[in-house]
């Protein structure tokens, strides 16, 4: 069995009539575990431990402009308006790796929020560090993007998750 440890970045995406007054945001998990053995992949995430890095603009996060109090009222809303992480503290995937010339093709189950569905994504080696970049839909989770304003401030029902793993 091999565990990994490294990061997980998710990417949302700003919507609707006033999205040029807010931000795309970068938001890092930080407790996690992933694991393979043979060819079954498991992952365990603590959603709970989502925290936001700040917003990105032309594909550079810039932390320096939200402040602790910015950061707070964001990760309120994240965690109690749209995961609700009192009740789905823990996000956990089963599945399939399928080894390919760089990486491998994975294949499974994604449990998030409550609700299952099936999630593939390819696996490069790059580096020492086996590398992920993948799209989700939200509301394939049930999971309704967030709303604000009477809508008029919203994010897209579309996250980009960027995961860098090494061998612990």
């Amino acid at each position: 069995m091999r565990r990994s440890k490294g990061t997980i970045h998710v990417f949302t995406f700003k919507d609707g009539m006033l999205s040029a007054v807010t931000h795309d945001l970068r938001i890092r998990l930080e407790q996690f575990a992933i694991s393979l053995d043979d060819d079954a992949v498991h992952g365990e995430f603590d959603l709970r431990t989502l925290f936001v890095d700040g917003p990105v603009r032309d594909g550079v996060v810039h932390p320096e402009e939200y402040d602790a109090s910015k950061r707070a009222d964001v990760e309120w809303a994240m965690h109690n308006d749209v995961l609700h992480t009192d009740e789905h503290p823990t996000a956990r995937f089963a599945g399939r790796a399928t080894a390919e010339r760089d990486g491998f093709a994975v294949r499974g189950i994604l449990e998030l929020a409550g609700h299952e569905a099936p999630l593939s994504f390819g696996v490069e080696r790059a580096n020492d560090a086996y590398r992920a970049r993948f799209e989700l839909v939200p509301s394939r989770w049930r999971i309704k993007p967030y709303r604000a304003w009477l809508g008029a401030i919203r994010l897209k029902d579309l996250l980009r998750i960027e995961v860098a793993l090494t061998d612990a």
